[in-house]
């Protein structure tokens, strides 16, 4: 970015367009800043192909010279996921005259940092019918995915889990990490067993496996439960014939019978 020449007060004798970093990766959210501004103003757009939407930025109090810290919610914007990484004009237009421009520099997303993948159940192992606890920490997450795909047949079809859930246990292990959470159920019916769960993140190039003991339903069919096959008399003579069978192992013995 060009030097801009400032006041004795450090103030820039320009309107110049800052950021909050000197590089984003694809899908961050970088802080913007107008500073040297003179006169009444209400609002600059900050705008650019790299970004998501316009950003609106305000004096940080009626007369300043300058818009509110870029590192506020306020004063930040999201860069386009998929983007291919590079240098990126900025404009900051008041009432569509231009009075400052930036270059944005973008580059690829880095490689996951899983601290930690946990599968909680309530016992020592998961039960059909109950819901698991799937969280995942990762120190440096894709910037723009807040939820991520947990596949498994533990699970019969795939779920997600999410930032900010209600569900995070706010662990400390966890401290400066961004962390996944959710509460997932093992179908009835899921036989028991040893499953791989896998967490896919970073828009599936990282995926993080964990394994999960099931104690599901074995039981099968009642060997005396009554089949039913096509309908009519065939149906009634078997299921008179199962009956009976039943009848005879279940009945108690007659008196006086050894």
């Amino acid at each position: 970015m060009d030097a801009v020449a400032a006041t004795r007060d450090g103030t820039p004798s320009s309107p110049r367009l800052v950021l909050d970093d000197s590089s984003f990766e694809v899908g961050a959210n970088p802080g913007f800043a107008i500073e040297g501004m003179s006169g009444t103003w209400d609002e600059v757009e900050v705008t650019s192909a790299a970004l998501v939407k316009t950003l609106r930025l305000h004096p940080e109090r009626p007369g300043a010279a300058r818009s509110d810290d870029p590192f506020l919610p306020d004063a930040r914007v999201g860069i386009r996921s998929g983007i291919a990484p590079g240098s990126y004009p900025v404009t900051a237009t008041l009432h569509g005259r231009t009075v400052a421009t930036a270059r944005l520099k973008v580059v690829p997303q880095g490689p996951a940092q899983v601290r930690r993948l946990d599968l909680e159940p309530r016992g020592k192992k998961a039960h059909a019918g109950e819901k698991v606890l799937v969280v995942l920490s990762d120190d440096h997450p894709a910037p723009d995915e807040q939820a991520l795909t947990v596949e498994s047949d533990a699970f019969g079809r795939p779920r997600r889990i999410r930032e900010d859930s209600p569900d995070d246990p706010w662990c400390k292990c966890d401290d400066g990490a961004t962390v996944y959470a959710g509460r997932i159920a093992v179908p009835k019916g899921t036989p028991s067993g040893t499953y791989n769960v896998v967490v896919i993140s970073h828009h599936g190039r990282k995926k993080t496996i964990r394994t999960l003991a099931v104690d599901g339903d074995n039981n099968g069919f009642d060997a005396w439960t009554p089949w039913i096959f096509a309908g009519g008399a065939g149906t009634a003579v078997l299921g008179a014939g199962v009956w009976l069978a039943v009848w005879k192992r279940r009945r108690p013995p007659a008196v006086g019978a050894e």
